[in-house]
């Protein structure tokens, strides 16, 4: 093998922020909750974005389209409910997007009118088709999951991934300059604004086939039929994203930063796809290699495939978080753990990455089983989990014991738990997570609403043993703050090697998220000296933290 490769052509993560991938671990737009998000170029270049909206139970796709940024430009939308249950994309920017979103209307103060995208459920929620009529169904359907778990309300909560794609050469002037924004804010207009970003969509037209691909790259349905990666440059990185999380009900709002990954692709690469296109995804990038640092050493890795290299630059061995749940200050608190690249590996169903899949791909250790319509009495289990072990400590470094609570190791020193804890009991499954975007409630007073307090997750406590719903840590009453440590060593992922040839293993699971932590007051005078009292949110997010473990392979 080669030495020490240049970052451009690893993947890693970029702790600056900046990337050819992000990924935001979640959305919400349940009970009130509305999510807002922001990419930023920070580029000179027309950047190429594939955007995409994964639901949070199986990551199936439930929205997907191309943006095309001007330099230096700034897209944002929220994603909120619509009046029939499903989640919807709003957005009032006039950035070019294919398909587009704008209708060039404006309202009385000359602003953007917002355009509405609904999510779809085709990708869970799609019946057989026998497009020929002769008895067959050529086209299976995507039933994912019993009829529980099929509704609209399923996009309603998950996560987002966005790859870069490429860049407009900026020689194909003209069409370099339909997604250059003028002085006023929008692409050049051609009578209502953003009417230039037609010379974009119209080449990913369907109903137009081009009569000579050999001729002008600028007719309708040339990258469609002809040549997508016509009249584009290869990636070069450069964005960044943010999100919040805001109840305009109760007065709270929930940022964080989008997870940038970068090398994703190597130097000159190009990958420029229709809208609607599943590709390009997680498992589509062509950087075998990874770079993570590890305790300040630098770990480079080359894997199989692409996906592999990703995983490695998001597993940690142990992952870490607070939780605060003390009910006299209002005190709520709810971790977002979000695997992102799960379903590469455990997705067994009809319409999804490996229908059929015989078994899980490390470092997942279980699938997500449904029969597609044509194979009816096959197996079904519509959940893959994840057996995490934990331990849990208050602020002052007390583990629960048999006489506060529950003691994890089983061993107990003058009433205090020691470590380490013993192998899990057979038959009790221990905490499990298993989503693709989990979401877990800490409580301490036994608990169980039908809703989480923050993002609002349903329980779904009748559908697969309320696996599917969010999680619910039962801490005892004493522990009303600490922190909690998840330990993922007993996963192992493929075998990697490194630069000198030396076979490694990477322990843990790929993860990304962050703690929500909110307090109510309704003790606050407002305004001050009224006497009245008035309730009071607030809210706040952290990233988990977490450790590394690679080790050397020896072949049995």
């Amino acid at each position: 093998m080669a030495g020490m490769v240049s970052v451009s052509n690893a993947v890693n993560l970029n702790p600056d922020g900046l990337g050819q991938v992000l990924l935001f671990p979640y959305y919400s737009a349940r009970g009130g909750n509305d999510t807002l998000i922001s990419i930023v170029n920070t580029t000179d270049q027309v950047k190429a974005l594939k955007i995409r909206f994964h639901e949070a139970l199986n990551s199936r796709e439930v929205l997907d389209f191309n943006i095309y940024m001007s330099p230096w430009d700034v897209w944002t939308a929220a994603i909120t409910d619509a009046a029939d249950g499903r989640g919807q994309l709003i957005t009032a920017d006039t950035t070019c997007t294919a398909p587009y979103f704008q209708g060039g209307v404006l309202d009385a103060a000359g602003n953007p009118v917002p355009g509405f995208v609904p999510m779809v459920d085709f990708q869970y929620n799609s019946d057989p088709v026998d497009t020929t009529g002769d008895g067959v169904f050529d086209f299976i359907g995507t039933i994912d999951g019993p009829a529980a778990i099929r509704g609209l309300e399923r996009t309603l909560s998950g996560y987002i991934e966005v790859v870069e794609m490429g860049n407009i050469d900026p020689d194909a002037t003209l069409l370099w300059n339909s997604a250059k924004h003028t002085t006023a804010g929008v692409p050049p207009s051609g009578g209502n604004f953003g009417a230039t970003c037609s010379r974009i969509t119209d080449r990913w037209r369907r109903d137009v086939v081009p009569p000579d691909c050999a001729g002008s790259s600028s007719q309708p349905g040339f990258w469609q039929f002809c040549d997508a990666d016509a009249d584009m440059i290869p990636v070069s990185g450069g964005v960044f994203g943010n999100a919040s999380i805001i109840n305009v009900a109760e007065g709270t709002k929930f940022s964080y930063d989008a997870v940038a990954i970068d090398g994703f692709w190597t130097f000159g690469s190009l990958n420029h796809t229709n809208p609607g296109d599943v590709a390009p995804s997680l498992a589509d990038g062509n950087a075998n290699t990874s770079l993570v640092f590890n305790n300040g050493v630098l770990d480079q890795v080359e894997w199989p495939a692409s996906i592999f290299a990703v995983n490695h630059t998001l597993t940690f061995n142990r992952m870490m978080n607070e939780y605060m749940i003390d009910a006299g200050l209002g005190a709520r608190s709810e971790w977002v753990v979000t695997m992102p690249t799960k379903r590469f590996h455990t997705d067994a169903a009809a319409g999804g990455p490996n229908p059929g899949l015989s078994a899980p791909i490390p470092p997942f250790t279980d699938r997500w089983i449904w029969p597609d319509p044509s194979r009816p009495s096959a197996a079904q289990k519509p959940f893959s989990c994840e057996t995490l072990q934990l331990r849990v400590w208050d602020r002052e470094e007390q583990e629960p014991t048999t006489t506060n609570g529950i003691c994890p190791g089983g061993v107990i020193v003058n009433g205090i738990c020691i470590s380490p804890p013993p192998p899990p009991t057979p038959g009790q499954p221990g905490f499990q997570l298993c989503r693709e975007a989990n979401v877990i409630r800490f409580s301490n007073d036994e608990s169980l609403p039908d809703v989480s307090e923050i993002f609002k997750e349903p329980r779904r406590a009748d559908v697969a043993g309320g696996r599917l719903g969010y999680t619910n840590f039962d801490l005892p009453a004493a522990f009303g703050a600490g922190w909690v440590r998840f330990d993922m060593n007993d996963k192992v992922s493929v075998i990697g090697e490194r630069p000198d040839g030396q076979e490694v293993r990477a322990f843990g699971l790929p993860v990304a998220g962050f703690w929500a932590q909110r307090f109510a007051n309704e003790l606050v005078e407002f305004p001050v000296g009224s006497g009245e009292q008035v309730l009071s949110n607030y809210g706040g997010t952290f990233s988990h933290r977490g450790s590394r473990r690679l080790e050397n392979f020896v072949s049995p």
